[in-house]
C-alpha cells in the first residue's frame, strides 16, 4: 500500500510501479464509449510481468446513456511502442491500416484476431503452440501444462474457458483452465473412462466408461461436479446428442445395444438392440436422425427420434467410424476392411458415392469445403471437396502426404481427433502421431507449409482454441494472449460497425523470479527486444552469455544464431563472433520491413533454439513505414 501511495504521488515509472499496468484507460467516440483494462490473469502479485498470461477487458456502453454495446466485432493486435508513437493518430491508423491489410512479410508481435493449438501428447503433458509465428517459422511453445496423467480423449467447455482431458489410468478427468493455461483440480469418472463429448447447450459433459458399472458419468460443465453415473451396457461406449440438447445417444459395444437417455432428467429412456457390434453414432442437425454403424453386418440405421422411424441400408461388414459433414447434408461412413468410405445423403438416407480410399480408413474431418480422410497405413490424407458430390459424376479428389509414416506406427493412437481446423483461415493442423510431428496444411496447397516436432513429445491429438476477442457478456470484450517480453507496447483496436481506430498503451516489467526458465546458460541481450533497425543497413548485435551456476568461462560457447522475418521469411543463420570483452557478435542486414526474431542455440549444452529465450527487431523503411 505504501509503494502504491508513492507511487501515485510522484508518478514514478511502470518498472517500480508495475501494479499501473492494470489501470483503466478509456476514450469516447462515435457514440461510445470504449475503456480498456489489462491484468495478468493469475493475479497474485499486481505487476504485469513479462512471461505472465494476461487478460485484456474491453467494456463498450453508450456514451449517453451508459447501456451496454453487445454484439460488436472488434479486431486487435499488440505491438511494440516507441514513444515517438505514443499519443500519434496518425501512426497508430498506420499501423491498424497494415496489419488489416495483411501485407507479406509484416506481421504484428501479437495477433488476436488468431488462436491458440493445444496438443495432446502421448505422455502426461499437453502443449499450448501458437502457430501463426511456430508452424511457420520456429515452433513457438506458449506453455506446457503437467497433467497427473495421460490424457486419452478430451473437449472444450462451450465458452472455450475449460478443457477437459480424460484420464484412463486415474479413473478420472482433468479440469484444466484456458485463461491461464494451468491444471486446476480433477474429477472421479466411472472406472476406466476413454470417451468424452460435451453437449449442443454446453450444460453437462458426458464421459463414457467402460470398467465395472459401465456406461457414462454425466458431469456438470460449470460446477466441474459428477452429477451421476448411468449404467447402460458393457464395452465402448460412443456418444452424441440432438439438436436441442433434449437426448443423449450412447453406444455398448459389447451388450450390442444403444442407450437413449433423456438429459433432463438423467434417465434411460429406450435400449435398442442391435444384431451385431455398434461402433459409431452421429447425429445430422439437417435430417433431426441419429445414426448407427453396426461393424458386424454392415447395416447403417436412421432413427428418428421424434417420429420413431427407423430404416436401414445394408452396407460391407467392417464399417466403423463415420462423421456428419458440417452442414449435415451427408454422412461418411469408414469401412476398414474393405478400404472404403460411404457417402450417404442424410436427405433421402441412400448411398450416392463409393470411393476407394487406401490404407483401412478410421477417422473423418470435415471443413465446410472438404471432408479429410485418414487411414491406418498410410501417411497421406484423402480429401474430398464436398461441393463435388451434388455432381452426378466423379467426385474430386486429391491427396497430400503428410509425414513420412502412416497413423499405424504410432505407439498409440487414441480416440480423439487428429484434425483441428484453424479459426480465421481455410487452414488445418493435422497431428502425424507416427512422426511425433504436427502439420499446418492451407486448403487448396498440394503439400503441408509447415511442421513442427513437439519439443521431444509425441502428439496424438490436437484442438484449436479460440483467442479472438469475444463477447462474454453484453457490453464486456475479452481475450488473452502471453506477454512476451517487458517493455512498452500498444493495444490497436479497430471495430468495424461503427468505424473506430484507437490505440491504448500499456507496459510490462522483467520478471524478477523467472531466470531464463532455469536453463544452464543464462543470455543477457545488450539490446532489448523491440529494437529499431533500418531496412538496408547493416545492425550489429551483441549479447552475453553467463552459466547459471556463476563460474567463470574461459573458452567460448559454441553459439548459432538464427533469424527470420515473421511469419517465417527470410531464415538465415548467421556466423558468431566472440570478442575481447567476453562478448558475442554478429550483425545482420534486414532486407525488408517487419519484424525479425532472433533465436540462439547451444548445441554444447544441449540447448536447440526454441529453449533459449529470443530478441525481436523490428526493420523500418527511412521514412519509418
Amino acid at each position: 500500500m505504501v509503494k502504491q501511495l508513492i507511487c501515485f504521488l510522484f508518478s514514478f515509472s511502470f518498472a517500480l510501479c508495475g501494479w499501473a499496468e492494470t489501470q483503466p484507460q478509456s476514450f469516447e467516440r462515435e457514440g461510445l464509449n470504449v475503456s480498456f483494462s489489462i491484468k495478468p490473469v493469475l493475479d497474485e502479485r499486481g505487476a504485469l510481468y513479462a512471461g505472465d498470461i494476461a487478460e485484456v477487458t474491453l467494456n463498450i456502453t453508450e456514451s449517453d446513456t451508459g447501456t451496454p454495446v453487445a454484439g460488436l466485432y472488434p479486431a486487435a493486435w499488440i505491438d511494440p511502442a516507441f514513444e515517438e508513437d505514443l499519443g500519434s493518430d496518425k501512426q497508430c491508423r498506420q499501423k491498424a491500416s497494415t496489419f488489416f491489410s495483411g501485407y507479406v512479410g509484416i506481421r504484428p508481435m501479437i495477433d488476436l484476431n488468431s488462436y491458440y493449438l493445444v496438443v495432446m501428447n502421448n505422455d502426461p503433458t499437453l502443449a499450448v503452440i501458437d502457430p501463426i509465428v511456430g508452424v511457420r517459422g520456429i515452433t513457438k511453445l506458449l506453455t506446457q501444462i503437467v497433467l497427473p496423467s495421460r490424457g486419452e480423449d478430451w473437449v472444450v467447455s462451450k465458452d472455450e474457458t475449460t478443457l477437459f482431458v480424460v484420464m484412463p489410468e486415474l479413473d478420472a478427468l482433468a479440469i484444466v483452465d484456458l485463461k491461464s493455461f494451468k491444471y486446476v483440480g480433477s474429477i472421479k469418472t466411472g472406472a476406466r473412462p476413454n470417451r468424452i463429448a460435451i453437449q449442443p447447450d454446453g450444460r453437462y459433459v458426458w464421459v463414457g466408461h467402460t470398467g465395472d458399472g459401465s456406461g457414462v458419468t454425466v458431469i456438470d460443465a460449470f460446477t466441474h461436479e459428477a452429477v451421476k453415473i448411468i449404467a447402460t451396457g458393457a464395452g465402448h461406449h460412443e456418444i452424441t446428442f440432438d439438436e436441442t440438447a433434449e437426448l443423449a445417444f450412447i453406444t455398448n459395444r459389447e451388450s450390442r445395444t444403444m442407450s437413449t437417455i433423456s438429459v433432463s432428467d438423467l434417465t434411460v429412456k429406450s435400449t435398442l438392440e442391435t444384431d451385431g457390434r455398434p461402433i459409431s453414432v452421429a447425429f445430422s442437425n439437417f435430417a433431426q436422425s441419429v445414426y448407427l454403424t453396426d461393424g458386424d453386418t454392415g447395416t447403417l440405421r436412421s432413427i428418428n427420434p421424434a417420429t420413431g422411424k427407423a430404416r436401414s441400408i445394408k452396407l460391407s461388414p467392417g464399417i466403423g467410424p463415420m462423421g456428419v459433414s458440417v452442414d449435415g447434408r451427408y454422412l461418411m461412413v469408414t469401412n476398414a476392411a474393405s478400404n472404403e468410405v460411404n457417402v450417404v445423403d442424410t436427405a433421402s438416407f441412400r448411398t450416392i458415392k463409393t470411393l476407394s480410399v487406401e490404407g483401412r480408413p478410421f477417422h473423418v474431418a470435415f471443413s465446410r469445403n472438404y471432408a479429410f480422410i485418414r487411414s491406418l497405413d498410410t501417411n497421406k490424407v484423402t480429401m474430398v471437396q464436398m461441393a463435388s458430390l451434388v455432381n452426378s459424376g466423379e467426385p474430386i479428389i486429391q491427396q497430400i502426404s503428410i509425414g513420412e509414416r502412416a497413423p499405424a506406427d504410432s505407439p498409440r493412437i487414441a480416440p480423439a481427433g487428429l484434425i483441428a481446423s484453424a479459426v480465421t483461415e481455410a487452414a488445418h493442423l493435422i497431428v502425424s502421431p507416427g512422426d511425433a510431428t504436427v502439420y499446418y496444411y492451407m486448403e487448396g496447397m498440394n503439400a503441408p507449409m509447415g511442421s513442427f516436432r513437439n519439443y521431444g513429445h509425441r502428439p496424438i491429438s490436437a484442438l484449436i482454441t479460440d483467442r479472438t476477442i469475444k463477447e462474454e457478456e453484453p457490453g464486456i470484450y475479452r481475450s488473452r494472449f502471453k506477454v512476451p517480453a517487458d517493455g512498452t507496447f500498444q493495444f490497436i483496436l479497430t471495430l468495424d460497425s461503427p468505424q473506430v481506430i484507437h490505440c491504448f498503451d500499456f507496459k510490462s516489467i522483467p520478471d524478477p523470479a523467472v531466470d531464463s526458465e532455469g536453463l544452464p546458460v543464462n543470455v543477457e541481450y545488450l539490446s532489448k527486444s523491440g529494437m529499431l533497425a533500418e531496412v538496408g543497413e547493416p545492425l550489429e548485435v551483441r549479447f552475453r552469455l553467463h552459466p547459471s551456476d556463476g563460474s567463470a568461462r574461459v573458452v567460448p560457447f559454441e553459439v548459432e544464431a538464427l533469424t527470420y522475418r515473421a511469419p517465417g521469411k527470410d531464415r538465415m543463420l548467421h556466423e558468431i563472433e566472440f570478442l575481447p570483452d567476453g562478448t558475442y557478435a554478429f550483425t545482420m542486414t534486414p532486407e525488408e520491413a517487419g519484424v525479425y526474431y532472433l533465436y540462439l542455440a547451444l548445441p554444447s549444452e544441449g540447448l536447440e533454439f526454441s529453449q533459449i529465450p529470443y530478441l525481436s527487431i523490428i526493420a523500418r523503411n527511412g521514412d519509418g513505414a
